[in-house]
């Protein structure tokens, strides 16, 4: 996963498509039973900076007590303007923002989330791989991974990995 140009995303979602609960929670994926670390440092070995929206910002940063992928730049779409110290936040487009990330960090560019970053980067045909674990939960509703009016996208299936009970889905851009 070395080239450059690729953009990654790598998300859980829930049986049901799901990757966050009504009020934009995370706290399920606590609960999931996988193993080890599910193959997430292999996988974080290889990208070179990280875009995600502001309310995955948010709750990602519930989830732990030190501010997390402190040894990679972090870049935080919104259209407020703000600061943390930690984070770059821009209102970009996906469109200008991911190819420049690949340049300037020379690498892969992790996409986290949520639903509608990953909507508009499928309409502007920026997503090269797809790693999703699967959680074996139904959420019932909230977040979906692609939200109403997401672009018709065609995919071929690279590979699966099984850790306990997720079950991790790396698929490619036919």
């Amino acid at each position: 996963m070395k080239d450059m140009s690729k953009n990654v995303l790598y998300i859980a979602m829930s049986l049901d498509g799901m990757i966050a609960k009504e009020d934009h929670s995370l706290d399920w994926l606590l609960e999931a039973e996988g193993e080890g670390d599910n193959g997430y440092e292999h996988f974080y070995s290889g990208i070179s900076s990280i875009v995600m929206g502001s309310r995955t910002y948010q709750e990602v940063l519930k989830m732990t007590e030190e501010k997390p992928y402190q040894d990679r730049p972090v870049y935080v779409l919104s259209r407020t303007k703000m600061e943390d110290g930690y984070a770059s936040f821009t209102s970009e487009t996906v469109k200008t923002l991911l190819p420049n990330l690949q340049k300037k960090h020379g690498g892969p560019v992790w996409v986290v989330g949520g639903g509608e970053i990953v909507k508009a980067c499928i309409e502007s045909e920026l997503i090269d791989e797809y790693y999703i674990a699967v959680i074996p939960v139904v959420l019932g509703g909230g977040i979906p991974l692609f939200p109403k009016g997401t672009a018709f996208t065609e995919l071929r299936l690279k590979g699966t990995e099984i850790y306990n009970q997720i079950v991790m889905l790396h698929y490619v851009k036919k």
